[in-house]
């Protein structure tokens, strides 16, 4: 179906890269609005938002090299699907007795995983397996 290239190193290195970033200025966004004055709630609210449409156009430019447009229903999609997912294997985890700190470290590197497949596979799935396809793509889309 999809070759090696899917999975090169290259690609896995710029997901986690660009994760770490959005992750990073996720969080000085809730920061900065905290410093603002706005409340806490506000404040996350705020920085989820703008993480959602962040990591929406980083992974899909600079990870995926993917066109944007008519994607972000999927990216939307995929995102709630991993939060109940998530949830679920923390409830797993805190009910066979590790405590939510430890849970939640331990259900990031499955949640990441399976987020690095469904976003490869449905939200930017590759473009054909021939050398220069997905630039050839982006040059003749030019617009997210």
């Amino acid at each position: 179906m999809f070759g090696l290239s899917a999975f090169s190193p290259a690609l896995l290195g710029r997901y986690l890269v660009v994760g770490l970033f959005n992750t990073a200025a996720s969080y000085a966004f809730y920061c900065a609005l905290l410093y603002a004055g706005v409340a806490y709630p506000l404040a996350s609210l705020g920085s989820l938002l703008g993480g959602i449409f962040l990591s929406f156009v980083t992974l899909g430019r600079y990870v995926f090299v993917s066109r944007l447009r008519g994607r972000f229903s999927r990216f939307l999609m995929v995102w709630g699907g991993l939060y109940f997912l998530n949830i679920g294997l923390l409830n797993v985890l805190i009910g066979v007795g590790f405590n939510p700190y430890i849970a939640g470290i331990v259900a990031a590197p499955p949640t990441i995983g399976l987020a690095f497949l469904l976003q490869r596979f449905v939200v930017f799935p590759p473009a054909a397996e021939t050398p220069g396809a997905e630039s050839a793509s982006l040059n003749s889309d030019n617009a997210a």
